[in-house]
């Protein structure tokens, strides 16, 4: 009996996190950032934090004490935090590309 138990806790126990592993594979959050000013630093902190809550969303804490779960939860923000980075980078890149761009093409006076 104590040998059919053991493999039934432990198949439990990764369930919950295949079936969250599997609804966090398939979802986008589009974060807008057109009406910051990614050139200032209170730009750029207000652009984490709508990427920490984009995070937070797709992969929502939860409430429950099974620490699997919360692992699970750890790990999951920690590679949407890497999904993110470059395209981050590439943002604030283009910002200040851009900005350089138009400085290049102000007339002289």
């Amino acid at each position: 009996m104590l040998k059919l138990m053991i493999p039934a806790l432990l198949l439990a126990a990764f369930i919950p996190n295949a079936a969250l592993a599997e609804q966090e594979r398939h979802v986008a959050i589009h974060i807008a950032y057109h009406d910051l000013d990614l050139r200032n630093p209170a730009g750029v902190k207000q652009l984490d934090r709508r990427i920490e809550r984009a995070v937070a969303e797709v992969c929502p804490d939860s409430n429950e004490t099974d620490l699997a779960r919360k692992l699970a939860v750890v790990r999951c923000r920690d590679e949407k935090r890497a999904d993110v980075a470059g395209q981050r980078a590439r943002v604030l890149a283009y910002s200040t590309h851009r900005d350089a761009e138009m400085a290049a093409i102000r007339p002289a006076r």
